[in-house]
């Protein structure tokens, strides 16, 4: 048999102990929230670092594509001139051949003449 008063020490003892163990229930619990706060804001800091990163990135990728747009163009306005070119050069070239021709054709007259004439330029 339990004396009088000691039913209630024990009742005292085990509220306390309760009361006790809810607060470093508590405390614990406060404790994971801080700690997953800290991470949600750490989580969110790394994610706006690599958003920030992917967005720098999308602009050398995009201005890159930007030079090789250009690049592309400025190839094709060069080829066109370099057949521009080319024809010109073509033009020039037959022209030349001609004149060649031409003056080749008057010394060869000139020469059948000189044969002719007996070497003299009037008969």
């Amino acid at each position: 048999m339990s004396t009088p008063g000691s039913g209630s020490l024990n009742n005292r003892f085990s509220s306390y102990q309760q009361s006790y163990n809810g607060k470093v229930l508590a405390e614990e619990q406060t404790s994971t929230l801080q700690d997953t706060v800290a991470a949600q804001y750490q989580t969110e800091e790394t994610a706006n670092a690599v958003l920030n990163q992917l967005h720098a990135q999308r602009q050398q990728v995009q201005s890159a594509n930007d030079d090789v747009w250009e690049t592309r163009q400025l190839t094709e306005e060069t080829k066109r001139e370099l057949v521009a070119l080319q024809a010109k050069y073509r033009g020039k070239k037959n022209k030349l051949r001609v004149i060649i021709g031409m003056m080749g054709l008057v010394d060869f007259l000139l020469f059948y003449r000189l044969l002719r004439c007996r070497g003299s330029f009037f008969c």
